[in-house]
């Protein structure tokens, strides 16, 4: 019922663990493998610096969680709150290092799912993708993924010719990473394709700065981020990926912002083939990857469906383009209201009132929707009038 093929691969679910330190070791993968994954995108590969040290930096802390005010409660999470993540830096491993890694996940005590290493080269420098792509196709990367990582959070970067140059190289599947939010990806997606990608992963985290601050101890928790993620991001992954989904015909990886099974089906309604967990883990463990898969599984069972092609890209014909104003609305209290008052204070329009223990709507209504999203009952409609 789960079982996907994403360009190729042929995968048990859709769920896939995304590049990060989750996936930065081979005892990592195989965590991610014995709980549940369907494959797993490797840390970025990268070459050693001039200096012949491994690119990127270990400090710690390095990660830090954040969902209330003063810090992480993981019950808020546990509930399906939203939380946002912050990272400093992260170390990358080596060519030879990820060999290493993959020669012991290949053997007999590896993993049996695919394994995608994610590779980064540098800026302007195609020989260097074409280089690690080699040398990861040479040591036995099922497919690898491109990592268009956000040099520059502030303008457009990515560079479809590197999908050209490593689709070049190689043989198995290619898969790029695009990661600029900035852009517009109906515009970039079919260039990238165009060059030869065989699928897409959209969106991730990105280089936005962000800081949160200790008020006890009147100080920033960091004095600077290169990542800023969470579920709080996943509206705008959608958003991307709907626009990948509507301009290509690749099939798409959906990541950022999921942490459990709804959310994962939310991005294959968008369009998207597999979804990538990464925030979730560090947040969760390594459980909540069966969780999501599970979730998945019996979602499609309530619904009667038998494949996740059955309703993958399903909500996209919704996205017509027509703003909700364009047609008179107006909310309408349904016999589920048990009169609780949370939406009265809320109405900037003093549309609502309580009549006979139940929320009543009169013609001062302007259709703004705030009670409609505030009513955990879900006794108020929002309906078109004449």
């Amino acid at each position: 019922m789960l079982s996907v093929d994403f360009c190729g691969l042929k995968l048990k679910n859709p769920v896939i663990v995304a590049s990060a330190t989750p996936s930065i070791t081979a005892d990592a993968i195989k965590r991610a493998a014995e709980n549940g994954a369907g494959a797993v995108v490797t840390k970025s590969v990268m070459f050693p610096d001039e200096n012949g040290r491994p690119t990127g930096a270990n400090p710690r802390p390095k990660f830090q969680l954040y969902n209330t005010p003063n810090g992480y409660d993981p019950a808020l999470t546990e509930k399906g709150g939203m939380f946002s993540f912050f990272r400093i830096e992260e170390p990358y491993p080596t060519p030879e290092k990820m060999a290493e890694m993959l020669k012991e996940l290949k053997g007999p005590n590896g993993v049996d799912i695919p394994i995608i290493v994610s590779i980064c080269g540098f800026t302007g420098n195609y020989e260097s993708w074409r280089r690690l792509a080699r040398m990861m196709e040479d040591a036995g990367a099922d497919a690898l993924e491109l990592n268009g990582h956000m040099w520059n959070p502030y303008s457009k970067y990515t560079d479809p010719v590197i999908a050209s140059v490593v689709k070049s190289e190689v043989k198995i599947p290619v898969i790029f990473k695009m990661m600029g939010v900035t852009e517009d990806p109906t515009e970039v997606a079919p260039k990238i394709v165009a060059a030869g990608a065989d699928a897409i992963t959209g969106l991730g985290t990105f280089g936005l700065d962000g800081i949160e601050l200790d008020v006890d101890a009147e100080k920033p928790w960091f004095s600077e981020t290169t990542g800023l993620g969470g579920p709080w991001l996943r509206p705008v992954s959608l958003a991307f990926v709907s626009r990948i989904a509507n301009s290509t015909n690749v099939p798409i990886s959906g990541v950022t912002g999921i942490q459990c099974a709804e959310d994962a089906i939310k991005y294959i309604l968008m369009g998207a083939t597999t979804v990538q967990v990464c925030g979730a883990i560090y947040a969760r463990g390594y459980k909540v990857l069966r969780e999501i898969a599970e979730g998945i599984e019996a979602w499609m069972k309530k619904k009667g469906y038998n494949s996740i092609e059955d309703f993958r890209g399903k909500a996209l014909p919704y996205l017509t383009g027509t703003s909700p104003q364009d047609q008179p609305t107006r909310a309408f209290v349904t016999d589920r209201c048990t009169g609780c008052k949370m939406c009265l204070d809320s109405c900037m329009f003093d549309a609502l009132h309580l009549k006979d223990g139940k929320a009543f709507v009169d013609e001062r209504c302007d259709g703004c929707g705030v009670c409609w999203s505030l009513c955990k009952f879900r006794a108020i409609e929002m309906r078109d009038y004449k």
